[in-house]
């Protein structure tokens, strides 16, 4: 959606855990002579209880969903160090906890996340600050803490739950926001880092876990997932918008599927956070491509983590970062098949943000990421986009919003184009063929649309409308481009940088990421 242009218009035990979760009686048998007037029984409503003391940054959420299994997750439980705080952490014991029913494949239960570890390193002070614990850098408890200031019950339950909590220490303050359904087995937590001191603040800011995934305190049998595929060695992952632990076993140390869970963890970054630049799954926290081997085969002899980093950045004074992340149990299938996220929607998305909203600067409506892919045949060009539009403001937006396409000799305009699944008709707006579509969105929410459509192709070369994104407010968050053709038509030529490329068979593909993107040039692929 770069092209889009906008118009000037405008803790308890184990036991005691399932104790509290109670099969309803059975029905009794009704007489055979008459009609049933007894409603079929319903399934239990899913709930949460919420045992997390705002007072202190610590405590339990237990869930209890409507086919009788049980998740657990643990903010700093246990642990006398812990600072408290919105960080998923617990003392010999699973992190977010997951209790089915029935066992899964002998499991009774699974070990989703271990504990967050997250660390910021200040650049100018060459020190780490944690919430007391962190193997993001160094070994624990050396750094520097943010100490628990203050918190709050935002939304209690049953049904949904929102959290919000403050650390500080050295030049940071650290807000987040986190927030569940009673139905899904996933958090979302939004941190926001801010500032606070006169000059500014330059650093690293790292995320991640080693989840042990499936069994409690045993890497055996976790290799890593993307939407790409498997991964059994260490390997940068670029870009990361989603991913995760997989207990399945690794091939590459010759084990098979039987002995473990099938089951997976994910982590999603928020369709309007900027996407981490940095973002490995070694036998380690990685920080750097010089400490990863992507021949070293991920080994159970030591932890497995997913570390993401948002790198050298710079806050003037009372400046701020903020990033979303969702994490919990994934979706599997057959043993094997590569997990995936669960659905998310633009409202799921959308809570955190009534809770940390920009301010007063924001009042108005951003073009905050773009997904596109370009599916390229020697004579043609298959586009289809995904493009996020945040509404920072607190009031509702609706505006016009024009889609140009990209023409030139040799490349046709096309007739219509596909918006969530409507054919919109193409028509000559300034020049370019452009359609419309109007826009609403709430306060202080996400919304999204997809849009697809093909173009002949008649010389060697394709483009893509991206310029007309410095016409919005602000720059684009995120933009990710996926060039995919077919390995025969040779090596290509991009306007931008290629971050990552891979085979898939008999195509060849070609990621190009943007961060903060305010483009002087078109996206032109060449070849």
């Amino acid at each position: 959606m770069s092209s889009l242009r906008l118009p000037p218009l405008v803790v308890a035990t184990l036991s005691i855990l399932f104790a509290t979760c109670r099969a309803p009686a059975p029905l009794a048998a009704p007489d055979a002579a008459t009609p049933s007037l007894v409603a079929p029984a319903q399934p239990p409503r899913p709930r949460f209880e919420v045992g997390w003391d705002p007072a202190t940054g610590r405590g339990d959420v237990r869930q209890f969903l409507a086919s009788g299994d049980i998740a657990r997750t643990c903010f700093h439980c246990g642990y006398a160090g812990y600072t408290g705080g919105l960080l998923v952490g617990n003392l010999n014991s699973s992190g977010l906890g997951f209790y089915p029913r029935e066992p899964i494949r002998g499991f009774r239960s699974i070990n989703v996340l271990c504990a967050t570890d997250e660390s910021l390193w200040d650049l100018d002070e060459r020190a780490e600050y944690s919430y007391g614990w962190s193997e993001n850098y160094g070994t624990g408890d050396d750094g520097r803490r943010l100490e628990y200031v203050r918190g709050r019950i935002l939304e209690g339950g049953p049904d949904s739950v929102v959290l919000q909590s403050e650390n500080a220490g050295g030049c940071f303050r650290v807000s987040k926001v986190a927030t569940a359904r009673a139905d899904a087995v996933w958090w979302i937590v939004a941190t926001r880092i801010t500032n606070r001191c006169e000059r500014p603040a330059r650093f690293h800011f790292f995320t991640g876990d080693d989840p042990w995934l499936g069994r409690y305190q045993s890497s055996d049998g976790d290799v890593g997932w993307t939407p790409e595929g498997l991964l059994e060695h260490e390997a940068e992952l670029v870009p990361f918008t989603e991913g995760g632990i997989y207990d399945l076993g690794n091939r590459a140390l010759g084990q098979s599927p039987e002995a473990f869970s099938n089951q997976a963890s994910f982590f999603q970054v928020d369709p309007g956070s900027p996407p981490p630049d940095r973002a490995f799954l070694a036998n380690r926290f990685a920080h750097t491509l010089s400490e990863i081997d992507p021949h070293h085969v991920l080994t159970n002899r030591s932890m497995i983590a997913l570390n993401l980093g948002w790198t050298d950045r710079t806050l003037a004074p009372g400046a701020s970062l903020t990033v979303a992340l969702a994490m919990g149990l994934a979706v599997t299938g057959e043993p094997g098949t590569v997990p995936r996220s669960p659905p998310i929607s633009d409202e799921d998305w959308s809570v955190w943000r009534r809770y940390l909203p920009e301010g007063p600067v924001a009042e108005r409506l951003e073009f905050a990421a773009e997904e596109v892919t370009l599916d390229l045949e020697p004579d043609r060009v298959r586009v289809e986009g995904v493009y996020h539009l945040r509404n920072a403001g607190s009031a509702s937006s609706t505006t016009l919003v024009r889609y140009p396409v990209f023409v030139a000799s040799g490349q046709l305009a096309p007739r219509s184009v596909e918006i969530d699944g409507r054919e919109t008709p193409v028509r000559l707006i300034a020049g370019r063929p452009t359609a419309e579509l109007t826009i609403s969105v709430a306060p202080h929410a996400l919304t999204r649309f997809r849009v697809r459509y093909e173009q002949q192709l008649a010389a060697h070369r394709a483009g893509y409308l991206v310029t007309t994104a410095r016409e919005w407010p602000s720059p684009i968050a995120r933009a990710i481009f996926t060039i995919r053709r077919p390995v025969r038509l040779g090596p290509v030529k991009v306007s931008f940088p290629i971050a990552h490329s891979r085979r898939e068979g008999d195509r060849s593909v070609d990621v190009v990421v943007m961060r903060d993107f305010s483009p002087d040039r078109e996206l032109l692929v060449e070849w």
